[in-house]
């Protein structure tokens, strides 16, 4: 069930994303340190396919990403009201904790706040609590870093 509540921010042009690897269908709501987005879980993903045929379940990882992509959303808009913000790609390079409470099925939609919880030269500290209505689904604390375009290194 998706919210019609949506800003109007289109995660294909924040992002740099694109079907099928894109997870997050709107932005909820913007936050200085933080975001609440929404993702549709289509029936027709590709990874239902092999993910327990006939009793498919999506897969945390991609739970997990649904997340990191809803912080970079967060990151890209509140650095751009910032005086010099940051140029590059939000990218993971931790993940310290994800707890997972609840399976996924197809054609139900996430609900997830993420919260930017510190930040230091181009790291974001965030943690994120995914729902379905208003059942638990995970919960995860990572770090995203903001990745020159001029090396592979963060």
């Amino acid at each position: 069930m998706a919210s019609d509540q949506a800003l109007d921010l289109d995660p294909a042009t924040i992002l740099p994303h694109a079907d099928p690897f894109l997870l997050v269908s709107r932005v909820l709501e913007l936050q200085p340190d933080g975001v609440t987005c929404e993702w549709d879980v289509a029936a027709d993903l590709d990874i239902f396919q092999g993910h327990f045929p006939g009793n498919p379940v999506l897969p945390g990882v991609y739970i997990c990403e649904h997340c990191f992509q809803s912080a970079a959303i967060a990151i890209y808009c509140a650095d751009q009201n910032k005086a010099d913000p940051p140029t590059g790609t939000p990218v993971l390079v931790r993940i310290e904790n994800a707890r997972f409470k609840r399976m996924v099925r197809p054609e139900e939609t996430l609900t997830t706040q993420v919260e930017i919880t510190d930040s230091l030269a181009n790291a974001r500290w965030c943690k994120a609590e995914v729902r379905v209505q208003t059942e638990l689904v995970a919960r995860i604390k990572f770090m995203l870093a903001v990745k020159q375009e001029d090396g592979d290194e963060f």
